[in-house]
């Protein structure tokens, strides 16, 4: 079998790459690193602006996938920028949301798509922290084929069951 991207998906990864170079990722990194995530996240912004998040959620949600191949598409260009935060974490989460369904889909989906949310995820044997938790709107912890969310100072867990 021969994997050849098609004209698509690499001017989408073209566009990525214009986008990624005009927003000094560099700095942007700098200041993640350094606690000050305003500026990660107005890039995440404009990653959901340019689709990237909606990738990984289905069109009942505001999404225009799953396309895991364009999402590994996009995935290469920011890892090729470094670019901050839980982004494997979000897409991760977005996929298995739209597969356990329910009101945590319906809670967070539609703000994954758009850029608006982002997620961290926990999993199981892997120690109790979670990617850039300070950072995310909420961390999930992987839970057999399911999410539980886990729950932040003074709030009670939530699970993403149906």
């Amino acid at each position: 079998m021969r994997f050849v991207l098609t004209d698509e998906q690499r001017e989408f990864a073209r566009s990525l790459d214009a986008l990624l170079r005009a927003a000094d990722t560099p700095g942007v990194l700098r200041a993640w690193a350094a606690g000050d995530h305003g500026p990660g996240r107005a890039l995440w912004r404009r990653l959901g602006d340019a689709g990237v998040f909606a990738l990984a959620v289905p069109e009942a949600y505001g999404g225009v996938g799953p396309l895991p191949v364009e999402a590994a598409v996009a995935c290469v260009e920011l890892g090729r920028y470094a670019v901050p935060g839980p982004v494997a974490e979000t897409l991760a989460a977005g996929v298995l949301l739209a597969g356990a369904g329910g009101p945590a889909a319906k809670e967070w989906l539609p703000g994954i798509a758009s850029g608006a949310a982002m997620l961290s995820l926990r999993l199981p044997g892997h120690g109790p922290y979670a990617l850039d938790a300070d950072a995310a709107d909420a961390v999930f912890t992987v839970d057999g084929d399911g999410l539980r969310r886990a729950p932040g100072p003074g709030e009670l867990s939530v699970s993403a069951d149906p």
